[in-house]
Order: C-alpha cells, then structure tokens, then sequence
C-alpha cells in the first residue's frame, strides 16, 4: 500500500512538472507575440532565463542518466 501511494505521488508530481513546465512556455511565447517584453525588459530577461536553466538542467539530467554510445 505505501509504495502505491510513492509511485502516485512521484507520477503526480511528474505530471505536474511536465504541465508547469508547458504553461511556462505557452505563457513566454504568448508575452513574446504580443509584445510585452519590449516594455517589460527585466520581466523578459527573469522568464528566459528560468525556463533556460530549467532546460539545461533537465537535458543535463536526462544525459547523465542514459548512456547514447
């Protein structure tokens, strides 16, 4: 039974991540086409570079753990 619950949780919070992650990107791609970040700078350079570093830290991640050659 506890393990049931680990494994919902762990895929729940996958889930979760994975719907965070693409309302990030549709968020920041909407707020591009519409123009707010020329009037905003500071905003534009916080959201890239958060949606950058959790980029490169989950390609990184992936990479570590599976061996291509």
């Amino acid at each position: 039974m506890r393990h049931r619950v680990v494994i919902w949780l762990f895929v729940s919070g996958i889930l979760l991540s994975v719907f965070g992650y693409s309302a990030a990107w549709i968020d920041w791609v909407q707020d591009y086409r519409t123009g707010m970040y020329a009037s905003h700078p500071l905003e534009a350079i916080l959201e890239t570079s958060a949606i950058a570093l959790y980029t490169f830290l989950g390609a990184r991640f992936i990479f570590s753990r599976i061996r291509f050659f």
